[in-house]
């Protein structure tokens, strides 16, 4: 695998990490968008429940919940009665600190000429 592969493939990986947002709603096609819609109110949702709610056979909606899996948007996990999905939300991206900060602060931390102390006070 040459260096190109091997950065597309953490990119990819690092995009299904990142979870749904939801400005990612608007990216969806109406009837995704009412089944994660749904998702994010009800918590979770079954197989059988997104084929009735997006109206398509199970196998469809299958298909559609594994291709949201696979985009990270959803998560799922087995249990008795079958597959369960869940809406895996990004964490907040966190600010980038600016290049000049640590010199801004070490100017607003420094004591003004006039609050220095100069010593023993001669009025004593």
């Amino acid at each position: 695998m040459g260096i190109f592969d091997r950065i597309q493939s953490e990119i990819e990986t690092r995009e299904k990490q990142e979870g749904f947002s939801p400005a990612d709603l608007l990216a969806l096609s109406p009837p995704l968008r009412r089944l994660m819609s749904y998702i994010i109110r009800e918590g979770e949702v079954t197989a059988a429940a997104a084929a009735e709610l997006v109206q398509v056979s199970p196998t469809n909606a299958q298909q559609l919940l594994d291709g949201l899996v696979h985009k990270g948007y959803l998560e799922r996990e087995e249990r008795e009665e079958g597959w369960v999905y869940r809406t895996r939300f990004a964490r907040k991206r966190g600010r980038e600190i600016p290049a000049g900060i640590w010199s801004a602060l070490g100017r607003r931390t420094r004591p003004a000429p006039h609050d220095r102390d100069e010593g023993p006070s001669r009025d004593a």
